[in-house]
């Protein structure tokens, strides 16, 4: 099977899993939510911002190390024995940390040992990444995908328990436990398939891909400071109803966000080799990356602008408590989770373009040169955030994200031009605009009329797919290369 068509088929393995994942992570916070409520939503918010921020320090892009050196690297066995210790060592000690700095800080005690639960979780959710690169390489995401749909499957059986029997918080942490357990489990007892696991203490290859992974790391630490530091930051300065208005869209958010890291993760691997090789189908996979990114953005973008409000409805229930709460009034309107998912939709969209350049930026091995820009988004997001939030409260936070995305957009693009020249044509994302627009047309009057949301969905779909086809936004052959998986002499 040829590498472009190898890529196809984990793409498609991803996307079907993620889209199955993504309707199960769906699922389980209109389940959460509805029963935690505002400010329990708040809660669940912090826990989750709060151990996100250790499990960087857990990886120090270590995970992202892996990737690339099993791309270039002869001797796949060391690469992974190697990384893997490091990372397991790293986690029992980081997360070990997690469950102890929590106490320092002056949450409710609920809030604190969930977050000891949820290191634990998270402890075999690192372990478990480790395997996954292994199964990009190999193109065979369709095996860990499989293993994340079931361990999801695990956390919204245990959360729809919970919440027929009045469970609490820390019982819903404990669900993300069992899930994560069962992903580990899955992942590693296939993993020896395709490497040879176990440990290995080769203290000259740990300084090299420390040397490989620490501007990663760095970046990533920052990165996480300007991503999501501002629920941390509203529990403190606000508190948990106003972190619980802001978590709702949030999380929407977060799952929106899963679909330009499984496509550009997923063809990361043959990027590289081009990238090394100094191939001339680089800049067309990187044209093809920015179309197809552009494909599911623009609908994102526009049909969640649209759809705000049942959207919010739909996924929070509990009698519209999510799209009347509100602790902020502007220019006479009172402000809720609906106004944040408006604003935080963009950033979304601005955030699947800004990872198309981060990742040719690693590719290129050239992650150095984000560090210092990273270090400026950090800062001035939390300038922002001390400036807005006090005032705007979550309002100010979702403006705050918007700014930064489009600051790390701008910067990842002129990073990645000084590197490497890479010409974009845009012809396929004005078509997709045109069409995107005509959706979201059509999918407004559609619920403007019958108050429908998945009639309007569904509208959405049907119009947005006749459009693009028609326009050839998406010819027909692209979309037999895609499906196309039979056996062909490798390229």
């Amino acid at each position: 099977m040829s590498y472009t068509r190898k890529v196809a088929f984990n793409t498609v393995a991803q996307f079907v899993g993620k889209i199955i994942g993504i309707g199960i992570a769906l699922v389980t916070i209109g389940i959460l939510f509805r029963f935690l409520g505002v400010e329990g939503a708040g809660k669940y918010t912090t826990v989750f911002a709060f151990t996100s921020f250790f499990a960087l320090f857990a990886d120090i892009g270590l995970g992202w190390t892996m990737l690339r050196e099993l791309s270039v690297e002869k001797d796949q066995n060391k690469v992974f024995q190697n990384i893997f210790t490091m990372r397991l060592i790293l986690g029992i000690f980081i997360y070990a940390a997690a469950a102890l700095v929590i106490w320092l800080f002056a949450y409710t005690p609920d809030v604190k040992m969930s977050v000891g639960i949820l290191a634990i979780a998270w402890f075999f959710q690192s372990l478990t990444s480790s395997a996954v690169q292994i199964y990009l390489n190999k193109y065979r995401m369709d095996i860990a995908v499989l293993a994340e749909v079931i361990g999801k499957a695990c956390i919204l059986l245990v959360v729809y328990l919970i919440s027929i029997r009045g469970g609490s918080l820390m019982w819903v942490m404990g669900a993300y436990l069992a899930g994560c357990f069962v992903n580990f489990v899955i992942v590693w007892s296939l993993a020896g398939k395709f490497v040879k696991t176990g440990l290995a203490f080769d203290f000259v290859y740990w300084r090299y891909a420390l040397r490989q992974a620490l501007p990663i790391g760095i970046t990533l630490v920052f990165g996480y400071v300007y991503y999501k530091v501002d629920s941390l930051m509203l529990s403190w300065i606000q508190g948990m109803t106003d972190v619980g208005i802001y978590g709702a869209p949030y999380k929407l958010l977060e799952v929106l966000q899963m679909f330009p890291a499984l496509f550009l993760g997923s063809a990361f691997s043959l990027v590289t080799r081009y990238v090394a090789n100094k191939d001339e189908r680089l800049n067309n996979a990187f044209q093809k990356q920015f179309d197809f990114l552009s494909l599911i953005a623009v609908p994102v973008v526009i049909g969640t602008f649209i759809l705000a409000l049942p959207i919010i409805a739909f996924i929070t229930g509990r009698g519209g408590e999510f799209t009347t709460s509100s602790t902020i009034t502007l220019f006479g309107r009172e402000m809720t989770s609906v106004t944040c998912l408006k604003i935080l939709i963009f950033s979304v969209g601005v955030n699947f373009f800004s990872n198309l350049y981060n990742f040719m930026i690693v590719s290129l091995g050239k992650q150095k040169q984000m560090i210092l820009p990273t270090i400026g988004f950090a800062i001035i997001n939390v300038i922002l955030n001390l400036i807005l939030i006090p005032r705007y409260s979550y309002i100010g936070a979702s403006v705050s994200t918007l700014f930064t995305e489009a600051l790390v957009l701008i910067t990842t693009y002129y990073v990645s031009r000084r590197n490497i020249i890479l010409p974009l044509r845009f012809n396929v994302f004005g078509k997709v605009l045109l069409s995107g627009t005509a959706m979201g047309l059509c999918s407004w009057g559609t619920y403007h009329y019958t108050s429908n949301l998945f009639l309007a969905i569904f509208v959405a779909i049907f119009v947005y797919a006749f459009m693009v086809l028609s326009i050839k936004a998406l010819p027909i052959n692209t979309l037999k290369n895609i499906f196309k998986f039979n056996q062909s002499k490798a390229s």
